[in-house]
C-alpha cells in the first residue's frame, strides 16, 4: 500500500533540508502557512476571551515533520500539542527540532487520519480473481475495481483513538486532505497496472468506475470534515489547508521544453466544495485564502511541480 511507503517517502520532502528549499524557491508558501496559523491562533484566542475559555490543547492532522507549520510558536501556545501522522519517524524529527524546553509540551501519536481505508480497500482488492477478470478482456476488470470502491467502509468520522472529541481548542489540517483518497486511489491503479497495464489509460471511458472514484473522494473528504468538527471545541478554531490544483511544469530541455504547464485538479468541488461545503459545516473567519507552492523546480529535461494552495479558518457552528 502507498500509505506504508509513506515514512521513506517523507524522508526526501521534509525536514529541516527542504524548508531550507522552500526559503529559497518557495518563501511565500512558508510565509502564508505561517500568517494561516497566527491567524487560526487569533480566532481561537478571539472566542476563548467571549466564551470563558477555550481548551488550550492543540492538534495537528496530518503533521509529518512540520517542515511549513511554525511549530514553536504553536507549542508556545497549546499545551499539549497533538501530532498526528502516519510518520512516526517524521514527527520524532519534528519533536527534536524544538527548544528541550517545549519539548514535554508536544505528544505524538502514530494513526491513520482515514481510520483505515487502505487497508479495507486492500482487503476488497485482495479477494478478486484478478487473473481470470483479465481473461473476461472488455471493462470486466474496471468493472470490479470500481465494485471495490463502492463497497468500501468510510469511517464517518474516522476513529482516532488518543483524540479527544470537543478537547482542541486549535485544530490543524496539514496539507493533507488529498492525500487521504490519492493513495488507496493509487493502491487501486497499481492493482490495474500489474494485470491490465492498456486499461489504465482508458479509465475516464469507463462511467461506472469513474463515477466509483468521485463517490470515494468525496466520502472520505467529507469524513475528514466530520474528524476536525468532532474533535474541535465550541470555543476553538480549526485551520484547513490543502492543495487545490497541481501542475507540472514544462522542463527547460528537450522535446517537451517550453510546452508550458498541465494542470490536474487535486480538490475537484466534486469531492469537497469550497468554500461552500465548509460553510454548511462551519463558521468561515475570514476569506479563505489561496497561493501559489513551489514543490520541484523544473531541471534539465525533468519536469517542475507546483500546486495551488487553499486556507480557511473555521470554528464550530455551536460557537
Amino acid at each position: 500500500m502507498r500509505i506504508e511507503r509513506l515514512s521513506v517517502d517523507n524522508q526526501r520532502t521534509q525536514g529541516p533540508a527542504r524548508r531550507a528549499w522552500y526559503q529559497r524557491y518557495s518563501a511565500k508558501h512558508l510565509r502564508e502557512m505561517e500568517r494561516a496559523a497566527r491567524d487560526a491562533l487569533a480566532a481561537r484566542d478571539a472566542l476563548a476571551a467571549r466564551e470563558d475559555g477555550a481548551p488550550q490543547a492543540g492538534v495537528i492532522l496530518g503533521a509529518g515533520a512540520c517542515t511549513e507549520l511554525p511549530l514553536e510558536r504553536l507549542a508556545r501556545a497549546c499545551d499539549p500539542l497533538t501530532l498526528v501522522d502516519l510518520d512516526a519517524p517524521g514527527m520524532g524529527r519534528a519533536l527534536e527540532e524544538l527548544p528541550d524546553r517545549l519539548r514535554a509540551r508536544v505528544r505524538l501519536l502514530a494513526a491513520d487520519l482515514t481510520g483505515g481505508v487502505s487497508a479495507a480497500l486492500r482487503e476488497e482488492m485482495g479477494v478478486q480473481p484478478w487473473r481470470d477478470l483479465r481473461a473476461l478482456g472488455g471493462m470486466a476488470l474496471l468493472d470490479a475495481l470500481a465494485d471495490c470502491l463502492e463497497r468500501v467502509t468510510v469511517p464517518d468520522p474516522p476513529e482516532i483513538a488518543g483524540l479527544e472529541p470537543r478537547g482542541f481548542g486549535l485544530v490543524i489540517s496539514s496539507l493533507t486532505l488529498t492525500q487521504l483518497y490519492s493513495l488507496p486511489l493509487l493502491d487501486a491503479l497499481d492493482t490495474l497496472l500489474a494485470y491490465a497495464p492498456d486499461l489504465a489509460e482508458r479509465r475516464d471511458e469507463h462511467p461506472r468506475y469513474v463515477a466509483a472514484e468521485r463517490d470515494f473522494r468525496r466520502r472520505v473528504a467529507m469524513a475528514h470534515l466530520t474528524l476536525i468538527a468532532r474533535l474541535l471545541a465550541p470555543g476553538g478554531a480549526a485551520l484547513l489547508t490543502t492543495d487545490k490544483t497541481g501542475y507540472l511544469l514544462s522542463p527547460r530541455a528537450g522535446p517537451h521544453a517550453g510546452e508550458g504547464r498541465e494542470a490536474l485538479e487535486t480538490l475537484p468541488a466534486s469531492a469537497l466544495a469550497w468554500p461552500d461545503d465548509l460553510a454548511a459545516r462551519f463558521i468561515l473567519v475570514g476569506p479563505p485564502r489561496a497561493w501559489a507552492w513551489m514543490v520541484a523546480m523544473p531541471e534539465g529535461e525533468t519536469p517542475g511541480r507546483a500546486y495551488d494552495v487553499v486556507a480557511a479558518i473555521l470554528r464550530p457552528l455551536d460557537s
